[in-house]
């Protein structure tokens, strides 16, 4: 079982990436839920070692890209909350639609609270 089992009631998936990104040196699947962004990672065949992290999505107040590279293109994103900031990095593919993904989830400034 995948990052299903770790969903509140009623919380549903909007987003699954398709490839793996990279958060702190470690590959995670990524995810934008209805309610929440989340970097879900399942290691191991018998014994499961499962890490997930996972942050608010009203908390976001701005999300930053960038793309390096000529032929193997790579991306990072920074994702800026009041308190702290996450910076994960994948396929310039794949975080083009994560952070299309983003801004179209995002809550509009004025907005927040009011969900």
């Amino acid at each position: 079982m995948g990052v299903e089992e770790f969903l509140a009631p009623g919380e549903t998936v909007r987003f699954a990436s398709r490839d793996t990104v990279t958060y702190q040196d470690q590959e995670y699947e990524f995810y934008i839920t209805d309610r929440r962004l989340i970097w879900f990672s399942s290691k191991g065949l018998i014994l499961k070692k499962k890490n997930l992290l996972s942050v608010p999505i009203e908390q976001v107040r701005n999300v930053a890209y960038e793309e390096k590279g000529l032929v193997k293109k790579r991306a990072r994103i920074e994702i800026i909350m009041a308190d702290r900031r996450y910076e994960f990095s994948g396929t310039a593919q794949s975080m083009r639609a994560i952070y299309g993904e983003l801004q179209a989830h995002m809550v509009p400034a004025g907005k927040q609270g009011t969900q």
